[in-house]
């Protein structure tokens, strides 16, 4: 017998999710299910290794307990469509926002960067609750260098070198340069 429990997430990241019980046994089998798109319910595991791997985050996000937490995640993006990189920021910022959780998170996803910054932008998170420290080599060492943002999400203080390797590279595909 095959049992159904539907949960409608208010979050991006899905749109739905289902346990499929196999049996009625706790210690029986299940499967779940999630809608990303429009379209019927995949297992977890056929919808992408990050999605899976970022099940652990959702759930310790879903805590219902009082108390803000502070979350310690290191390249939480790891194997997500960009989309899903940004959703899973999305998720984070509602979690500041609606449980006053924090977050160190190491990424280097420039879509995480950007959707903490269009929040900002946007008013959903403060200017000066965002910090973003950016590891910049330096001969044989690293500097550590914190950029601020302004109320409009445009990071401040941004040493030459950042981002620099992205635009060399859009020099190159559009024929400015050839090194």
């Amino acid at each position: 017998m095959t049992t159904w429990w539907t949960l409608v997430s208010n979050r991006a990241f899905f749109r739905t999710y289902k346990v499929k019980r196999h049996g009625k046994q706790m210690s029986d089998p299940f499967q779940i299910q999630v809608k990303v798109r429009s379209g019927s319910h995949a297992n977890i595991m056929d919808v992408g290794y990050g999605v899976s791997q970022s099940l652990p985050i959702l759930v310790d996000l879903m805590d219902d307990s009082k108390r803000p937490q502070t979350f310690l995640l290191q390249q939480p993006e790891v194997h997500l469509h960009p989309r899903g990189q940004a959703e899973l920021a999305s998720l984070f910022i509602q979690s500041c926002k609606e449980r006053r959780n924090r977050f160190l998170i190491e990424t280097h996803s420039d879509h995480v960067v950007d959707r903490v910054r269009i929040s900002v932008r946007r008013g959903d998170l403060k200017h000066e609750d965002v910090s973003v420290l950016y590891f910049e080599p330096d001969r044989n060492s690293v500097r550590i260098r914190n950029l601020s943002l302004d109320k409009q999400g445009n990071l401040r203080d941004v040493p030459a070198g950042y981002r620099d390797f992205f635009l060399r590279e859009t020099d190159r595909l559009l024929g400015f340069r050839d090194d």
